[in-house]
């Protein structure tokens, strides 16, 4: 993962210049911008085994319902019927 370089330190007791700390909140609000959109995260990090389970069995399902949560997540999963396909024919809409 990219490091996060804060680029002003300060000292306990002394006076922080306005424009030093605006600049490190500047710099943890870019990095943190970066790992939300995925660009601070290096390729490899984020491993099948270091996600967490849920309660879908892996497979193939047929004409399949499922529930996505808010991060993209399958987080239900059951095999439909035949009934809920829908197939189309060569007709031509126009």
């Amino acid at each position: 993962m990219s490091t996060l370089t804060i680029p002003h330190t300060f000292v306990a007791s002394t006076t922080a210049v306005a424009t030093e700390v605006n600049a490190n909140l500047s710099a943890v609000k870019t990095f943190v911008e970066a790992l939300a959109a995925g660009t601070n995260i290096d390729s490899g990090a984020i491993v099948a085994g270091s996600l967490a389970n849920t309660a879908v069995t892996a497979g193939a399902y047929t004409a399949a319902n499922i529930t996505v949560d808010q991060q993209g997540r399958i987080t239900l999963a059951a095999n439909g019927n035949d009934s809920d396909q829908v197939v189309l024919s060569s007709q031509v809409f126009g």
